[in-house]
């Protein structure tokens, strides 16, 4: 519940016209979902502008507005808060009420596995807390302060991942979220279009920890060489590292896929067992197990939820196809993540071809050529059995693989459904297919064609 007195002292807003005793129950920015009792903030996006929908929530029961722009409302009975951006305001809001609550928050960011990392701690810590968390990819200036106005008396901890594509955007989100604990997983090449350097994406992952204070504590994967000299500088917080190499806080060792298909390591005398054989999931798991064991979760259910643990779909999630695997990793993709990718498909046990189908990097600003060309590089160097490219950035890939290694097939298709018929040409069941792009290029599309074929066969 917020009241609409606290409303305004959240956002420094005007009241314009209305009661200003009052309360609603929730917030909400869609007016085709927006409740009677609920604030109603009129956000403007890419598409549509919530303030040309204000007739129709106050139809549906909304009491109280928030807006930036002058909208004349004839009813004196509906209370109308003016703010300066309500973006702004949005986030105003769930800082006032994320700081009602005195309870640990955990915020992750960084360039490759920041959603899979998120589950598998919420995961962790639901053994023994009632966690909430951003549901999917809500991690930009929209969904995280959504997320954190979910917050009731019932949750004991919150777990946020945060995303960011240009500069500013990430020290926006720590001040709104205010964490206790951050995890930064990696630094790569990603978002460079408008963070131009990879030295630019580490500034921008680091302000994460901009509000917090000796009483915080930062995980960081200290393998990373560029988060490992970072934590070299002083710092105003208390840092814990992991990683597989020594010396570190927690140490991962003894990793490697068992049976071609089940991904092992240990920590300590305790052996993790994840559903994966993709071996970047060694830093997700382990962040994941650091954080139980900060938060006193026992270790042997912290083990348990590893290894009942469901990949989301799209983020290397491992599904039958026949006789052979289908690992749906569609929805998104950098260079950090495409070698990760190519490293799974190469674990993984199968008795037919290994095919990769990589469609564009996108966002990647003017570094994309050069980038897409060392993957190509690193694809050449074996392990897969055919190079399916969709998009003309990935054909790029497509022209290293064929200049540097003629045992592999390669295709370089335009689109989707050049790349399903190639394909269909191709394929054996037993085939094991990583599948993987930005996602722009819709390479789910992929998944859903093999998927729909009965017993692997096309």
């Amino acid at each position: 519940m917020l009241t609409i007195s606290e409303i305004i002292e959240a956002t420094k807003g005007t009241l314009l016209q209305g009661p200003k005793k009052g309360q609603v129950c929730s917030v909400g920015i869609d007016s085709r979902k927006i409740n009677k009792g609920e604030l109603f903030i009129a956000v403007r996006g890419d598409v549509f502008d919530g303030h040309d929908f204000i007739n129709d929530v106050i139809a549906r029961g909304v009491r109280v507005v928030v807006l930036h722009k002058p909208f004349i409302i004839n009813n004196p009975k509906i209370s109308v808060i003016l703010v300066k951006d309500t973006i702004l305001a949005l986030g105003d809001i769930a800082r006032f009420h994320r700081l009602r609550f005195k309870i640990p928050v955990i915020a992750l960011t960084g360039s490759a596995g920041k959603t899979t990392t998120k589950e598998m701690i919420a995961a962790v810590l639901s053994q023994k807390y009632n966690v909430l968390k951003n549901e999917g990819t809500q991690n930009n200036h929209i969904g995280v302060p959504l997320t954190l106005l979910k917050l009731k008396p019932i949750h004991e901890i919150v777990v946020l991942e945060c995303g960011t594509n240009q500069p500013g955007d990430m020290i926006w989100l720590a001040d709104v979220a205010r964490p206790n604990v951050a995890v930064l997983t990696n630094i790569g090449e990603s978002h460079l279009e408008k963070l131009k350097t990879i030295r630019g994406v580490l500034k921008e992952k680091w302000t994460l920890t901009s509000f917090m204070g000796r009483q915080d504590s930062v995980l960081v994967n200290n393998d990373d060489p560029l988060l490992s000299g970072q934590i070299q500088q002083k710092n105003r917080f208390k840092v814990i590292t992991c990683g597989t190499k020594a010396p570190v806080t927690w140490q991962a060792s003894a990793s490697g896929v068992h049976a071609g298909r089940y991904l092992r390591f240990r920590v300590g005398r305790k052996t993790v067992e994840l559903n994966s054989c993709g071996v970047n999931n060694v830093y997700n798991a382990l962040s994941a197990f650091v954080c139980g064991k900060f938060f006193k979760v026992p270790v042997k259910n912290i083990v348990r939820a590893l290894k009942n643990f469901e990949f989301p779909k799209g983020r290397g999630k491992i599904v039958p196809l026949g006789k052979g695997w289908l690992v749906d990793d569609t929805y998104n993709a950098n260079p950090v993540s495409m070698r990760s990718a190519l490293q799974t498909l190469r674990a993984i046990q199968t008795q037919g071809q290994r095919i990769f189908i990589a469609a564009n990097m996108l966002e990647l600003g003017s570094r994309a050529q050069a980038l897409h060309r060392q993957v190509g590089v690193e694809l050449s160097r074996g392990g897969i059995d055919v190079l399916i490219t969709v998009g003309h950035l990935a054909r790029l890939m497509a022209q290293e693989v064929k200049a540097r290694n003629k045992k592999i097939k390669v295709c370089a298709c335009p689109d989707v459904e050049s790349a399903q018929k190639y394909l269909t040409r191709i394929f054996h069941n037993g085939d094991a297919v990583l599948i993987k792009g930005s996602r722009r290029m819709k390479m789910e599309q992929m998944v859903e064609f093999l998927l729909s074929t009965p017993r692997g066969g096309i």
